[in-house]
């Protein structure tokens, strides 16, 4: 688990402007995945700092144009690693300058020359639990930083992070009980190269059966067995 936090960092001190202002911070989250967006806004939505959060989630960065223009000093971004060039080029100055950003995606070299640059200001691998996920979201909209950290060797990375965004969109289709032909129709694809993304899906993390797979995507993204959430 390549996740940048120490267990004993600690939150940093806040002024009181500070803390007024993280008591209703904006929360967009960025992913192309429905139930990944909604997983992470329902676990941080459970929690004390960000119980009168404004949550916004969007597929891509494009879609969430209007909604990056408004953003303060506060404020966080959950982006995943695929849209973190557009993100950046469409918060200019705001990058780096209060608006806090978390990468989804692998503590790699492009991860810390962006930490580097204060383009973001931590990374979350794919796989990671929802408690890391919240640890660092806090950590960040108290004003922290976490640098992530390069792997001694080849990194490798495990669970649903080793699927493509269309294999975790296919997933995501097979969660809510779609056949092979109707997820074809959803995405725009043929029935035979959603059959191949179904192999390789199974592959990846290890199941020989359908089910097997949804349980294990379900589980990282906090929903329960039933794929419904805490918080709509």
């Amino acid at each position: 688990m390549n996740i940048a936090v120490r267990p004993s960092q600690q939150l940093p001190a806040a002024s009181t402007h500070a803390v007024t202002r993280a008591m209703t911070p904006n929360v967009l989250v960025i992913h192309p995945v429905p139930l990944l967006r909604r997983g992470a806004t329902s676990a941080l939505a459970e929690t004390d700092w960000f119980s009168a959060a404004r949550f916004l989630d969007f597929a891509s960065v494009h879609d969430a144009a209007n909604a990056l223009t408004g953003l303060a000093m506060g404020d966080l971004v959950i982006v995943t690693s695929s849209e973190h060039g557009a993100l950046i080029q469409a918060l200019g100055s705001k990058a780096g300058c209060g608006v806090a950003v978390l990468l989804l995606g692998p503590s790699d070299a492009t991860a810390a020359r962006l930490f580097n640059e204060n383009r973001i200001d931590a990374v979350l691998p794919t796989e990671a639990p929802t408690s890391e996920l919240v640890h660092l979201a806090t950590l960040l909209a108290a004003g922290g930083r976490s640098a992530p950290k390069r792997p001694a060797g080849p990194r490798q990375a495990t669970g649903v992070g080793r699927l493509s965004v269309r294999q975790l969109e296919i997933l995501e289709l097979m969660t809510r009980g779609l056949l092979n032909k109707q997820i074809a129709w959803e995405l725009g694809l043929t029935e035979g190269t959603v059959k191949s993304h179904v192999s390789a899906i199974l592959e990846k993390l290890g199941c020989s059966r359908r089910t097997q797979a949804i349980a294990s995507f379900l589980a990282t993204t906090g929903s329960n067995p039933a794929g419904t959430f805490a918080r709509p």
